[in-house]
């Protein structure tokens, strides 16, 4: 299951994604892997207008690349897990870019969250970036379900 030794866990630093964390830390300690985390960025958009003064370009993605990563050396420390920290740059659909990345290292495994709170509708036009990725990628791929999103459920014996 784990041939390379890698198990890539893409972060867009919500309780999902840390759930998903922390399953990978369990499968790592198992299999001795290493864990890769991930996140994409999506850099701002600059209109250029008279009307509105806005902040060059530059300044704005530098703001929003150090608070990711102070947002990922915390999600990476609370692990408690030797984690390699990546973060990518993409003006795409997130799921291109972590199957692109998983199959450049190559992964073993990609260990996703999903967040489940996509209303029918939604979800029938768009999808979620879990599914995009289940779909798309070169390797295994295994979705930590959020708590609680079976919560109406009912154990009926």
């Amino acid at each position: 299951m784990i041939k390379h030794g890698k198990i890539l866990v893409p972060t867009d630093f919500s309780e999902q994604s840390s759930e998903a964390l922390r399953r990978a830390v369990e499968l790592a300690t198992l299999h001795h892997a290493e864990i890769h985390l991930l996140h994409v960025m999506e850099p701002a958009i600059y209109f250029e207008t008279d009307m509105i003064p806005v902040s060059p370009v530059n300044e704005i993605n530098n703001a929003m690349r150090k608070g990711a990563n102070k947002r990922l050396e915390k999600q990476a420390v609370e692990a408690g897990f030797p984690v390699i920290m990546h973060m990518e740059e993409s003006t795409g659909e997130p799921a291109r870019t972590i199957c692109m990345f998983a199959e450049s290292m190559p992964v073993d495994l990609i260990l996703i969250g999903r967040h489940g709170h996509q209303g029918p509708l939604e979800h029938f036009l768009i999808g979620s970036t879990a599914e995009r990725v289940v779909r798309h990628a070169n390797c295994s791929v295994l979705v930590a379900m959020p708590h609680g999103l079976f919560s109406d459920v009912s154990n009926e014996e």
